[in-house]
């Protein structure tokens, strides 16, 4: 082997660590560079002695060469006023087009193309679009707008009003506070008569306070929704304990603290008493066992507990926990029997 031969393996050998790091590089180089460069040594000569050396005719013929289409050939006209013109011929090589797309090709050029629109018909193959086509796109976009413009004041509006509306409902109940005794009011001027507890097969509460009673208040709103939730399934009676004519009730049930919560079942019978502010959830609980009770009854079947038992009023006169009112029967000389 002669020495320049094993010089030459030798270099070889000492560039293989490098070229890992050389062969990348290479390729990024090769990738960055623009495709024209390739294009142009191909069509540079046939097409450059068609081109005047001015600065915009030099960057056309680039574009040109760069997405050179074989089916068209490019000629380059200066009008009077010294303006480029691109103009299409057919070339032997293009069959025949449609109708529409003559059309749109004898349309473009008959009007001067502004360099974006060469660009993108020589680069892209993108034709201009027709003054028609504009006047259609400007509208569609026109109207578009007029409807986004719209659907937002609408909706500005709707917002108003809604802001309106929420301050208003808020000045009313500023000014109009609905209190707990409004609302214990309330309930009562609702209330059903004694007469329907154990006769309409439904469950009964029986509510004793005062306007006074700072935890009757306390619990009106409890009872307020509890109401609210089984007005369908149980009986609900306020009594308003601070009133002469109710006394006698007070005396019935076996009063003796407020507010006093009677838990009557659908016979008739006070299960229990619950005194002061009770717990929703106490309240629930004893009303579904109460509510199933009034189906076991219909069945036939035993009473099941109930899951609170606070007070017995009757635990020294069992006797008196069956209730049954019975509404007033008046004679003809106006006097009142039971």
């Amino acid at each position: 082997m002669s020495p320049g031969f094993k010089a030459y393996i030798s270099s070889t050998r000492s560039m293989l660590p490098v070229l890992p790091t050389i062969l990348p590089l290479l390729c990024l180089m090769i990738l960055s560079l623009p495709s024209s460069s390739l294009s142009i040594s191909l069509f540079s000569s046939s097409t450059t002695a068609r081109i005047k050396s001015t600065t915009r005719s030099t960057i056309t013929a680039r574009i040109q060469n760069i997405q050179y289409n074989p089916r068209l050939y490019l000629s380059k006209k200066q009008n009077e006023d010294n303006q480029d013109i691109i103009t299409t011929v057919p070339n032997t090589l293009q069959n025949d087009d449609t109708s529409s797309t003559s059309t749109r090709t004898n349309t473009s050029t008959s009007r001067n193309l502004t360099l974006q629109e060469r660009i993108l018909q020589e680069s892209l193959g993108i034709q201009p679009e027709t003054p028609q086509e504009k006047e259609t796109r400007i509208k569609s976009r026109q109207a578009q707008i007029s409807q986004e413009q719209k659907s937002k004041r609408t909706n500005i509006l709707v917002a108003i009003v809604a802001f309106s509306l929420a301050i208003l409902n808020y000045t009313w109940q500023y000014t109009h506070p609905i209190t707990s005794l409004t609302l214990l009011t309330e309930m009562q001027r609702n209330s059903q008569e004694f007469n329907v507890i154990g006769n309409n097969g439904k469950p009964t509460i029986v509510d004793f306070w005062a306007p006074w009673c700072e935890n009757c208040k306390a619990s009106a709103p409890t009872l307020a929704s509890i109401e609210k939730e089984y007005k369908d399934r149980v009986n609900f009676i306020l009594v308003d304990g601070d009133k002469g004519e109710n006394w006698p009730m007070i005396e019935r049930f076996g009063v003796d603290a407020i507010p006093h919560l009677a838990m009557v079942g659908s016979d008739g019978v006070v299960e229990t008493a619950l005194i002061g502010p009770i717990p929703r959830r106490v309240l629930r609980e004893d009303l579904d066992a109460m509510l199933e009770n009034a189906q076991r009854r219909e069945r036939g079947e035993g009473k099941v507990e109930l899951p609170f038992v606070m007070y017995d009023a009757f635990r020294t006169r069992p006797e008196l926990k069956q209730l049954n009112f019975v509404p007033a029967i008046v004679d003809k000389e106006g006097v009142s029997e039971r």
